[in-house]
């Protein structure tokens, strides 16, 4: 659960499949589909950037491809596999903000509701509501660069012990007014479903939205619990090194989860309001995000807008909807990309720490792809 975590390996792999996937008008018949073309571009690419281990997935109507690539565990030598899970870090938010809906669906909340309305000890949060939590606009300082948070992310905070130390910081500025990239909006945003649900967010995940899509391998982490099939998360410091121990206690509802590939993908379902949302709850979820200065907000990168827990972003003139932050977190990157002309999904999740901030190897990706 860092603050700016950089998923430039994956990022690069996904945006070169990006390219494959719309060399064509109609992606489901592209020949640039064929696995073994997926292959070559993808191991060598992990070849280049030192990866350890990948799975990637692509969902298209009437078709998914699913793939899988080097060694989830170095010291045991295990392969990569279908079901071989990885933490996914702020996908995570993906589902919240999916949480969120289903319980204003429900009459249950309102994304207007304010948050003192759950957490009335802290009146200093009176205008903060829970769709500035969901568009990072509530003003609440970022806790990866708070005390005790950004020196100790190995402790397993509690959710509420966090938010009580987070209350104790002035806001940055006024609610809606900006837009940082925040973890403990999500993090809040558990804690409400866990208030008004009676039960705890994993118990919520687990019953309302995992087990309705079929997303068996998907499950909230633990860095105690025995996982099987779990990969091993390294960093490449000149050589491939185990990833220092990070909390998933922590991160809690902003970056706490596991899961594949191939689980990643089922969430198309949702996105067509075929499963969990209405059509109406899909639409703002996906609707620009503006301050109160009716301005659109764009946080860095290639990001065109921000929204319910996604950004809205472009690959080749196709509009695409994915997370606001790819999920990021210590040995560990993941990602995933919605287009809604072609219904079409992809995701990729790799066991590899990388924090070169940089958009050169996406670029090398891409350009690198039209001499292929």
């Amino acid at each position: 659960m860092k603050k700016s975590p950089a998923l430039i390996i994956p990022f690069a792999v996904i945006t070169t499949i990006l390219f494959l996937l719309f060399a064509a008008d109609c992606p489901a018949a592209s020949p640039e589909l064929a696995p073994e073309k997926i292959d070559e571009v993808v191991t060598k690419i992990m070849k280049e950037k030192n990866i350890p281990g990948l799975s990637l997935a692509i969902s298209m109507p009437g078709r998914t491809i699913e793939r899988s690539y080097g060694i989830a565990n170095m010291e045991y030598n295990i392969p990569v596999e279908r079901d071989t899970i990885f933490q996914i870090g702020s996908v995570t938010k993906t589902f919240t903000a999916i949480g969120i809906l289903m319980l204003q669906q429900e009459g249950k909340l309102s994304v207007r509701d304010r948050i003192t309305k759950y957490f009335p000890q802290y009146p200093q949060w009176h205008d903060i509501t829970l769709k500035h939590l969901l568009q990072h606009t509530s003003g609440i300082r970022e806790m990866t660069e708070t005390e005790p948070f950004k020196s100790n992310q190995m402790r397993d905070w509690t959710p509420r012990e966090v938010i009580a130390r987070m209350a104790d910081e002035p806001l940055d500025f006024e609610p809606g007014q900006n837009a940082v990239y925040s973890n403990i909006g999500c993090i809040i945003l558990g804690v409400v479903i866990e208030k008004v649900t009676g039960v705890s967010y994993n118990d919520f995940l687990s019953d309302r939205i995992l087990k309705p899509l079929g997303m068996a391998h998907t499950m909230f982490g633990s860095t105690s619990a025995i996982i099987p099939k779990r990969a091993s998360g390294y960093v490449f410091t000149g050589k491939l090194m185990n990833a220092p121990f990070a909390s998933l206690v922590l991160p809690h509802a902003s970056g706490g989860m596991t899961s594949t590939a191939s689980d990643l993908v089922k969430l198309t379902k949702v996105f067509t309001a075929k499963a969990l949302l209405t059509e109406r709850s899909v639409r703002e979820m996906f609707a620009p995000a503006r301050l109160t200065s009716g301005t659109e907000f764009v946080l860095p990168g290639p990001t065109i807008n921000m929204t319910f827990g996604y950004s809205l972003d472009s690959v080749r003139g196709k509009k695409a909807v994915i997370p606001a932050k790819t999920g990021g977190i210590s040995g560990f990157n993941s990602y995933f990309a919605y287009f809604p002309e072609s219904q079409t999904m992809v995701a990729v999740t790799a066991n590899l720490d990388n924090s070169l901030g940089s958009l050169v190897i996406i670029t090398d990706a891409l350009f690198g792809l039209k001499d292929r």
